[in-house]
């Protein structure tokens, strides 16, 4: 009876570690379940953000044809679709769309001119005056605009304080140098001598357009965070203030013609060469649209051309600006 008993308990004993087993099983399974049935719904919530920030996309480029087929021909930071952001509602979330200038920047790849005749100089002159505007050294500024140069033109001859392939293919990540203009100000980062700080300190001030052509600024569209760039873009000659105090007074609705811009005190005191650098309406803009799809959160930034009768992307970005 002892014997039959301790046979009774080694059986229960070992129904209940099955039963706890089986239910640890469950207990697993039931979880990988559920956390694939989570990521499946958050990939097509993604996927289904992505398609409708194309749409999104697709209605700016509508739009900015619109806003570029305008008999004014002046565009304004006192428009509305410039003052403020437009709302998309759809089924399952919405969308916010701002449109922007693209112009009040340098283009960093004009500093892969050559400097033998083609603008190269002024290029590298008006960069050096807008890294001093913001406090940089001018030895460090030539330096990081000859390394650029050396980055985005299309020889290997290393200019005078710039880096080519042999410094970057010696470090301990090797790599090369674009030989070509940047795609994004963030390519940046790569280049020599540019630590967090400084790309911090440049990149609001900085585009990279396609060519090596210095970036036609729409004075219209200029807020007072950028009179750094339109004194470095007047040759210097009107301090950063003064540049500030300008756009400050720039007239309700703009100014109409680049004349006006041009004859406006003080800069109508100063004898310009570069006159063909401003503008009162602007070739690029941006379009960074804000997508929310039930648990998906999607930014995307576009860089649109609006010339030329039809408005075309010329990049995007996916994802917060970095």
């Amino acid at each position: 009876m002892r014997r039959r008993e301790q046979q009774k308990g080694a059986a229960l004993l070992i129904v209940l570690l099955l039963a706890a087993t089986l239910s640890f099983v469950a207990l697993s399974a039931m979880e990988l379940t559920t956390r694939a049935a989570a990521r499946t719904g958050n990939v097509l919530s993604r996927s289904e953000a992505l398609w409708r920030a194309f749409a999104v996309e697709t209605l700016a480029l509508s739009a900015i044809d619109e806003i570029a087929s305008d008999d004014s021909g002046v565009m304004s930071l006192d428009a509305p679709w410039a003052s403020k952001p437009v709302e998309l509602p759809f089924d399952d979330g919405g969308a916010r769309v701002f449109l922007g200038d693209g112009t009040a920047c340098f283009n960093i790849n004009t500093l892969g001119a050559d400097s033998a005749g083609t603008g190269g100089d002024q290029s590298r002159e008006e960069f050096v005056r807008l890294a001093g505007h913001l406090g940089i050294d001018e030895f460090e500024a030539i330096a990081l605009a000859e390394t650029v140069g050396d980055w985005v033109d299309e020889d290997t001859n290393r200019r005078p304080q710039g880096s080519e392939d042999e410094y970057y293919t010696a470090l301990p990540s090797p790599y090369r140098t674009g030989n070509q203009p940047m795609a994004s100000v963030s390519e940046l980062r790569a280049v020599k001598g540019v630590t967090r700080e400084l790309y911090g300190t440049l990149k609001p001030y900085l585009c990279a357009m396609d060519g090596d052509t210095a970036s036609v600024i729409n004075v219209n569209m200029l807020s007072e965070r950028h009179a750094p760039v339109l004194s470095a873009a007047l040759g210097g000659a009107v301090p950063v203030q003064v540049a500030a105090d300008l756009i400050a007074a720039r007239p309700p609705g703009g100014w109409l013609t680049v004349e006006a811009f041009l004859e406006t005190p003080p800069i109508g005191d100063l004898d310009l060469q570069n006159s063909a650098r401003f503008a009162v309406t602007s070739r690029f803009l941006i379009a960074r649209a804000e997508i929310v799809y039930g648990t998906a959160l999607l930014e995307m930034t576009s860089v649109i051309d609006a010339n030329g009768g039809r408005a075309r992307v010329l990049s995007r970005r996916l994802g917060a600006e970095e």
